[in-house]
């Protein structure tokens, strides 16, 4: 892909917001951008994308708002791909066009999990659902070692002192360890589920969670 179309971003420009009308893309050649989405009154991380990535793709795919916002968080150089460049670069690559059909699939499965996880009302079942997660995700083994999200508050939109809170509470409850790299351990998988069963059903069907 030609670079002719690059642009120099610095930390905390706004690539395009969420509601805006789009015409491009852009693909992430070296920095980071992260993705959010307004839930209620909070901001949410919905993902965090480096080299090689891309966002702002379903402006290109017929849907004309933005759903997120997507802003520079470490300085960026991103190739800005309008929408006819879009049409000849797809038909003109079919490599391309996979890689971003997996990706959407991939983005899809993602924002599905997170709007299911904070609908919960309890904290302590959403930082539960989102380390079960991180755990399968990296390694499909809910026992291995797994390090723990810089960003989770984020994602989770809780305060950090709230999500420190509850992560002592699963280290004392013994339904957890952290180490001081910051990697976490489910001790009891089936303890682990039983404990996010009951938050949920509570939640659910009962009084508050958690």
């Amino acid at each position: 892909m030609s670079d002719k179309g690059v642009k120099e971003c610095s930390a905390g420009t706004v690539l395009f917001r969420e509601g805006e009308e789009g015409d491009r893309m852009y693909v992430i050649k070296s920095g980071r951008v992260r993705l959010t989405k307004k839930v209620h009154d909070a901001q949410v991380v919905v993902e965090e994308l480096s080299n090689g990535e891309f966002c702002g793709e379903l402006a290109m795919l017929g849907t004309s708002e933005r759903p997120v916002t997507a802003m520079v968080v470490e300085d960026a150089s991103v190739i800005q791909v309008k929408s006819d460049q879009f049409e000849d670069m797809i038909r003109g690559n079919t490599d391309i066009a996979l890689r971003m059909l997996k990706r959407l699939t991939q983005r899809l499965t993602r924002a599905q999990y997170r709007v299911s996880n904070l609908i919960l009302r309890s904290d302590t079942a959403r930082v539960l659902h989102q380390l079960r997660a991180e755990a399968k995700r990296e390694t499909g083994n809910m026992e291995a070692l797994t390090p723990v999200p810089d960003n989770l508050a984020d994602v989770l939109a809780m305060e950090i002192g709230q999500l420190k809170r509850v992560l002592s509470k699963l280290v004392r409850d013994e339904l957890i360890t952290i180490d001081k790299r910051g990697y976490f351990q489910i001790i009891d998988p089936p303890a682990f589920d039983r404990y996010l069963q009951y938050l949920e059903l509570h939640d659910r069907f009962g009084a508050d969670g958690a």
